[in-house]
């Protein structure tokens, strides 16, 4: 025989049985994944940040150069290696390394902004002047192969690669292994 209930009993069982109102999100049958890629997009945003990040950091090496005084000598050769940096800006080039900029001339360094191969009277770049003042620190620093080439935006891109031309050399190999870097300004 079953057991009987009195309605008090009744009433407590159907309020502690009863189903609850629900989302309407929640009686779909369908997932609601609109956080779930809310949190996945957040997540690939800062790991891309941070990748993009920490490989800026691990590829610049940040060394502020020496101002020296006088040529590139041998003892200097010795003693450290050149870093040849060639800058194409519109009014010239700059032919810079460890121990400074190179002055006009090609023989001695100089402080402050300095065009090593200022452009012609017709705007025009010498190569040629190039070439011989890459010629002249080649002869000081002969095991060197390496040359770091950047250009200002504002440079055409045939300029560009006139100047790796012009520090390779014409006849007899300078600098063979060009590397670009990223603009100057």
């Amino acid at each position: 025989m079953p057991a009987r209930l009195t309605p008090r009993q009744r009433a407590y069982v159907r309020k502690r049985t009863r189903v609850p109102d629900l989302d309407p999100s929640e009686t779909s049958d369908e997932l609601n994944i609109v956080p779930f890629l809310d949190i996945v997009v957040n997540i690939v945003m800062f790991l891309l940040m941070t990748l993009t990040t920490i490989a800026f950091f691990s590829q610049v090496e940040a060394a502020l150069p020496e101002y020296r005084t006088g040529g590139i000598g041998k003892r200097a050769a010795a003693d450290e290696a050149l870093n040849l940096n060639v800058t194409v800006t519109r009014e010239g080039v700059v032919v810079s390394g460890s121990g400074g900029k190179l002055a006009r001339g090609c023989t001695t360094t100089a402080p402050g902004k300095v065009i090593t191969v200022p452009t012609g009277m017709n705007g025009e770049h010498d190569w040629k002047a190039l070439t011989t003042c890459v010629s002249r620190v080649k002869q000081q620093f002969e095991d060197e192969t390496r040359v770091t080439l950047s250009a200002d935006p504002e440079v055409p891109y045939e300029d560009l690669i006139a100047a790796m031309d012009a520090v390779r050399g014409d006849e007899n190999e300078l600098f063979p292994e060009v590397l670009l870097s990223a603009g100057i300004r």
